[in-house]
């Protein structure tokens, strides 16, 4: 990059005064400005954070859907589970009573019957007949344990050690049955009283049957439980994702709206929900139905708003094809009274007004006929332009109009050279520099750059260090006729910008802005030798 000292270059000086006076679209304003890129307001809108909430909110519906059903069932089957088990063991619990109650009348009738006989204390109360193994016994007299123990599954008597007989010895005569830890596992027992003696006569039944079914009941349940939760998941992500599919097609329809550039040109609407998805008898089908009305109602309204930009432009073009003659015969006539006729001061002050205005307005036709000739479509007349060249002449021209800015100029050892029209190409530059100057206080020094990508493309740059760009204004700063302040643009159409723009657009390139208190920068970015084919006015984030 090499520093180049401007020489002035008179020969194009008034082209830029005169597009200075008719071209400049904003002012420089807003002592508080920050960094901004233009055009770039919709999606710093777009790219706000999410919302902070429950985490939930940022799953997907069918991922809603799916878990608030598959909770349900858990919770039904946690439900279930829990009143299965409690009946489960209130009704194991009555059994075992029963059974209990069997065993302990057995036990008082054997030794009714075998009371008086000779061999009557040495008789065991777990030689009674029907007795199941696990079955345990026990004759309680004047506080003494006459007889204890219990059938081994092999039917064999087994004795009690002295913790479990102690535990007989607590139990109530009489009373409903208790659970109770012994050694040999958790029992239920009761005690009654023999009507005979008196003594108290233990029956007791081990819990290990009731504990092992409800253990079972339990496994089954969450086995059964959980396969249901998986097939359930698995079929409901289907059905879920069949149900929704119309919300996903309707979704890519609104994508692919949302990615048309309805803000311009003819927008043909061709896409809409399938009628698969549009069925008004589902409420999914209701949204797709409605969406439809609704892209029908705007496709109706942008063919409205495409005939009216239509005639807006051709009557402007038109209007400026009609005025050019009788402007050009109000310069020609004034000219010549100035020149043939002798008229008094005031009438020669009188008469040059009259020039002036007519060239400004000359130069705002000429504005007008350029701005609808590329809404149009017109191709440039392209060809080999020297960059270089163009931007040294229009700095110069600058320079000479606004001496009373620094001008600096940095540009690379090598020509540039792109493809498009000079004329176009350089009117562009000029209307950059002169709102640099003309919206910037003497003194400010006004860097322009020039630089080759490594694609073959061109970067053009005009920075300078004044006030800043207002941010209010800066996202439509390239709109055609916008002045932030019409009492402080000094006579400016609004159209400096914009026709920078729509000439870059023209010759597949770029234009953006960025700018915050002490620096703004207006970049131009070219293509190589293969511009593209659809030209493009996108915001500059270098």
């Amino acid at each position: 990059m090499r520093n180049v000292k401007v020489p002035p270059f008179p020969s194009t000086a008034p082209q830029l005064a005169q597009a200075g006076s008719s071209q400049m679209g904003w002012s420089w304003a807003g002592a508080n400005t920050s960094g901004s890129v233009a055009g770039s307001g919709a999606a710093q809108r777009r790219g706000r954070g999410p919302h902070r909430g429950s985490p939930l909110n940022s799953w997907p519906l069918r991922a809603k859907l799916l878990l608030a059903t598959l909770t349900l069932l858990a919770i039904m089957s946690a439900t279930v589970g829990v009143v299965g088990y409690g009946v489960m063991s209130v009704y194991l619990t009555g059994q075992l009573d029963q059974q209990l109650e069997e065993a302990s009348n057995r036990a008082i009738r054997f030794g009714m019957l075998y009371r008086g006989a000779p061999e009557a204390d040495s008789r065991d109360l777990l030689n009674i007949p029907a007795q199941g193994a696990g079955t345990l016994n026990a004759r309680i007299r004047d506080g003494e344990v006459r007889r204890a123990g219990l059938l081994s599954a092999d039917g064999r008597r087994q004795d009690l050690p002295a913790a479990d007989i102690a535990i007989l010895t607590t139990l109530a005569v009489n009373a409903p049955p208790t659970d109770a830890p012994l050694s040999v596992g958790e029992y239920r027992l009761v005690a009654d009283r023999d009507p005979e003696d008196g003594s108290s006569i233990v029956t007791g039944l081990p819990l290990a049957g009731k504990e092992n079914t409800l253990a079972s009941l339990t496994a089954t349940t969450v086995i059964v439980s959980g396969a249901g939760l998986i097939a359930t998941g698995l079929l409901g992500m289907v059905i879920i994702r069949r149900t929704l599919r119309p919300l996903e097609d309707l979704s890519a329809v609104a994508t692919q709206v949302s990615e048309l550039p309805l803000d311009k040109g003819e927008v043909a609407l061709a896409v809409r929900i399938p009628p698969d998805a549009a069925l008004p008898v589902t409420e999914v089908g209701r949204v797709g139905q409605a969406f439809n009305l609704m892209l029908d109602n705007v496709a109706s309204a942008l063919t409205v708003r495409q005939q009216s930009e239509t005639n807006v432009r051709q009557f402007v073009a038109d209007a400026s094809h009609e005025l050019r003659t009788p402007l050009t015969s109000i310069r020609g006539y004034s000219e010549l009274l100035r020149l043939t006729e002798k008229l008094s001061p005031e009438g020669r002050l009188s008469l040059e007004r009259v020039e002036s205005e007519s060239r400004r307005m000359t130069s705002l036709v000429e504005d007008l006929l350029l701005l609808a000739q590329l809404d149009e479509g017109h191709r440039p007349q392209e060809s080999e332009v020297d960059l270089t060249q163009v931007v040294i002449e229009s700095v110069s021209d600058a320079q000479v109009t606004a001496p009373a800015h620094a001008w600096r100029l940095e540009l690379p050892e090598m020509p540039v050279t792109v493809r498009g029209d000079e004329g176009q190409l350089r009117q562009a530059l000029i209307n950059l520099l002169a709102n640099a100057y003309r919206h910037t206080d003497p003194g400010t020094s006004v860097v322009t750059s020039l630089s080759q990508e490594p694609g073959g493309g061109a970067v053009v740059t005009v920075a300078d260090n004044g006030r800043g760009i207002a941010p209010d204004f800066i996202d439509r700063i390239f709109s055609r006729f916008t002045r932030p302040d019409a009492a402080r643009s000094g006579g400016t159409h609004g159209l400096g910008l914009s026709i920078a723009a729509a000439i870059v657009a023209a010759h597949g390139g770029r234009i953006g802005v960025r700018s915050r208190p002490g620096e703004t920068e207006f970049t131009i970015r070219l293509p190589g030798p293969e511009p593209g084919l659809r030209p493009t006015i996108l915001p500059d984030t270098s």
